[in-house]
């Protein structure tokens, strides 16, 4: 048996621990990563191993020479770009004779390797993955498997709507020497994304060995402290640390009266007396002077610590740093390299830059955080230097906001940081998002942001990016940012490169003129219809009057002036604007009514007779308007959630529904498809791929009004004859950590009914009966929608399913 050892990882959120070694050379108790694994591996008899290197090569190569003083043999494969895991294992080909097992060289686990390669030769299979149940699935690759342990599904890094188990993939594969036939050669392939769905498409058998023991990603900061605790611990049956609860050099001098508790010290480390050392790791070549104290800290190599400082926890120190006498540093923060602190200073903020407040930039494409505390001037600079630098100098970004002054704030200071990555900025100033997209959709630029008073919170600002096409940003794209900001490795432009801000001009010229092409107007003129809208006092009222103005349409205008002090309004106020709307609507028989939110992109309907449609009633009303008078449509496309009355609507009419992920981007890519010509979600989005591929309410709005026109039906009396189903919504609290062992359970719990994995799990009982069950992006609950075509099986199956998992979430039954 021979052994893959993957080498060559950056480290990048473990910084500034990474900035002068790879990431498999951080140690742990005092020897490097690497080593362990090279301990286990040989506990199990595997001592041939080919290490996968790329980042700092020469580090490792230097540490571990051809093996042979850790009585194994080494041989090393430098891929000359990154060609992905299972691209990079390729590589390894011409050194494997056999079987061998792929491990990587920067986690910390003590599984029986022995065990997991007897399970690889007893299901005679080309692969064999060792999982591992985990309490938080959500950074790691999940995995479900039938009672034989073969694997059925496989997904890289869901997000939390995509959890079905709590299984997840280790990063430990073993192989027979086939496996290379199916890795192409010179690509980038990785084995989660390429590989594995590749032989599960294929019918190829992968096996799944649910493993205990010790495992752990040492992925970041907090996971590199809690591993070395663990080591203290005893949770590693390999590993054996002094009898006393610390990890000692016996290079290091630790003076008597000294306390060291729960922590490790290094090579020729000094502590004088009376410092206090708890539950801290100290590389090597460290002085810690009298008096000071450490709590839950960790200190880089070649430091000095002056006298009588204290260092509060979750301090991460690099290499080289000198800290002065009586120094105060607050908890959390990072202390780059080299640097010096001098005597007597309380330092509260992270040098070079204060990361403390995120931990995950993005949501989706959005940064959402709190005005001026979470999303201020100084995050705005930063965000739009890394965003520039990610662009590239001499490319042109859009950028545009809401009529927030503290949107503008950040506007400004976002505007500030592109310019000095060399990006130029073009400011269209206060337009509504849908106009930013049809801007950059003509070609306007590389890239946009909106900045806005978020919607659900008057608190927070939410920064909004956008692709070169008008489309949210990729999950792909976003995490490139991500990494940039938090590495902080993005360069500025030289003084003479610095970008240059021009204001955007006939933004709103272009955009009625799209707008009015895309329309039947005579058919809408012919009706002369009187219509209410509630403008929500957002950015919609500086636009769309001029365009109702071609309606020939009797219109009365609802909060249609710029208030950015309600932009975000508290439910209550929210509820009592829209009962004075439907009650304007019904008081002055005008024929229908539309209330648009603040940002231009959401809408809700008011009929005739004063009754609020939203949701997914009205997505029904408004889709099947569009199929009575819509030649020759073949798909439209909705969220999972959405009610199965669109199912019953679709199937009048010959239509092919295509379920996507409740997301903005999901609904987006759904437009991908030119079959597709209508795309709805459930809290008031259209999106007419004609027009535009996202939503916008302006739009939608004038676009309803002529399907009314064309369709000459109304809208009462259309919501009265189309049938309807029964659809009840629980919401059910579920902490973070239960949330796939829950979505497992209930997989698992119910295989005699058809299931759909697209958004959580939808299982479907009958012809008209659906229990869907996802757990929330954000929150800590898990959703569950039952529906049903009579009201006493709804209610039926939501007791019945609320009982179960109500069941599930008590610990004895989440095994």
């Amino acid at each position: 048996m021979q052994a893959v050892i993957m080498a060559g990882g950056f480290g990048t959120r473990l910084r500034p621990l990474t900035n002068n070694i790879p990431k498999p050379m951080v140690p742990i108790a005092n020897k490097p990563i690497l080593e362990h694994i090279i301990n286990l591996l040989k506990t199990h008899d595997i001592k041939n191993y080919v290490v996968l290197l790329f980042f700092m090569p020469e580090v490792i190569k230097e540490e571990l020479g051809d093996g042979s003083k850790y009585g194994v043999k080494i041989q090393y494969v430098v891929p000359d770009q990154d060609y992905g895991t299972a691209g990079a294992v390729k590589l390894a080909e011409k050194y494997i004779k056999d079987k061998f097992v792929v491990i990587s060289g920067d986690v910390l686990t003590d599984f029986n390797l022995t065990e997991i390669s007897d399970f690889h030769k007893k299901k005679k299979t080309i692969a064999a993955l060792a999982l591992y149940r985990s309490n938080n699935p959500l950074q790691f690759g999940i995995v479900l498997t039938d009672k034989n342990d073969r694997i059925v599904r496989f997904l890289e890094k869901p997000s939390s709507s995509e959890v079905f188990s709590d299984t997840i993939n280790t990063g430990i594969y073993f192989f027979n020497k086939e496996i290379f036939k199916h890795i192409p050669e010179g690509e980038n392939y990785d084995f989660s994304k390429d590989l594995f769905p590749s032989l599960l498409k294929n019918k190829i058998p992968l096996y799944g060995h649910k493993t205990d023991g010790y495992w752990r990603d040492v992925g970041n900061l907090d996971e590199y402290i809690e591993a070395n605790m663990d080591v203290l611990k005893g949770k590693l049956s390999y590993i054996k640390a002094s009898g006393d609860g610390n990890c000692i050099s016996k290079n290091s001098k630790v003076d008597k009266d000294a306390i060291i508790e729960n922590s490790i010290i290094g090579d020729n480390v000094v502590v004088e007396k009376d410092v206090i050392i708890r539950n801290s790791v100290l590389w090597k070549n460290i002085r810690v002077s009298s008096d000071s104290r450490l709590l839950f800290d960790v200190v880089g190599s070649n430091c000095f610590i002056g006298k009588g400082t204290r260092i509060n926890d979750y301090v991460f120190i690099g290499e080289n740093c000198s800290i002065g006498n009586n120094v105060f540093i607050s908890s959390s923060l990072k202390i780059w390299d080299s640097k010096q602190i001098e005597n007597n200073q309380k330092v509260t903020r992270s040098l070079i830059y204060d990361d403390r407040f995120f931990t995950d930039l993005f949501t989706d494409s959005r940064i959402t955080g709190l005005s001026n505390l979470q999303i201020n001037p100084e995050f705005g600079a930063k965000l739009g230097s890394v965003y520039g630098a990610f662009i590239g100098q001499g490319k042109n970004v859009i950028v545009a906001r809401d009529s927030d002054y503290i949107s503008n704030m950040i506007k400004r200071s976002i505007t500030s940081g592109l310019m000095s990555a060399g990006v130029n900025v073009i400011d269209s100033q206060v337009i509504p998002i849908p106009m930013l997209r049809q801007e950059l959709k003509s070609g306007e630029g590389a890239g946009g942001i909106f900045v806005r008073k978020s919607p659900f919170d008057g608190r927070s600002s939410d920064i909004i990016f956008f692709d070169k096409d008008g489309r949210d940003l990729s999950g792909n794209k976003t995490k490139s940012i991500e990494r940039l900001f938090f590495s902080e490795e993005y360069k500025r432009a030289d003084f003479e490169k610095v970008g240059f801000i021009k204001f955007q001009e006939r933004t709103n010229e272009k955009y009625t003129k799209h707008f009015l092409s895309c329309l039947d107007l005579p058919a809408i003129r012919k009706n002369r219809f009187n219509i209410v809208i509630d403008y929500s006092y957002g950015i919609a009222s500086t636009i769309f009057p001029n365009i109702l103005g071609e309606f020939d349409c009797e219109v009365v205008s609802l909060s249609a002036h710029l208030d950015s002090k309600k932009v975000t309004r508290p439910i209550e106020e929210y509820q009592s604007s829209q009962e004075h709307f439907t009650f304007v609507v019904k008081s002055l028989k005008y024929d229908f009514g539309f209330m648009i939110d603040a940002g231009g992109e959401k809408i809700w309907m008011s009929t005739a007779a004063g009754k609020l449609l939203e949701g997914d009633r009205f997505l029904v009303i408004v889709l099947k308007m569009f199929l009575m008078v819509t030649k020759n449509v073949k798909k439209i496309a909705v969220p999972v959630q959405a009610t199965g009355e669109i199912d019953i609507v679709a199937k009048e009419f010959g239509v092919e529904v295509v379920r996507v992920k409740n997301t903005h981007y999901s609904m987006m890519m759904a437009c991908d498809d030119t079959d597709v010509k209508f795309v709805g979600g459930t809290r008031g989005g259209f999106l007419f791929p004609e027009f535009l591929y996202a939503t916008d309410g302006i739009f939608s709005v004038a676009k309803i009004i002529e399907l009314i026109a064309r369709s000459g039906v109304s809208i009462d009396e259309l919501d009265k004859n189309t049938p309807g189903l029964f659809l009840l919504k629980e919401n059910l609290i579920c902490s973070k950590e239960y949330k796939g062992s829950i979505m497992r359970k209930f997989m698992e719990d119910n295989t005699k009914y058809r299931q759909e994995l697209i958004d959580g799990v939808k299982i479907f009982i009958d012809k008209n009966t659906t229990v869907l069950c996802i757990p929330d992006t954000d929150r800590n609950i898990i959703h569950l929608n039952v529906e049903s075509d009579t009201q006493q099986k709804a209610v039926k199956y939501m007791k019945e399913y609320k009982k179960k998992i109500e069941k599930y979430l008590t610990k004895n039954d989440l095994t």
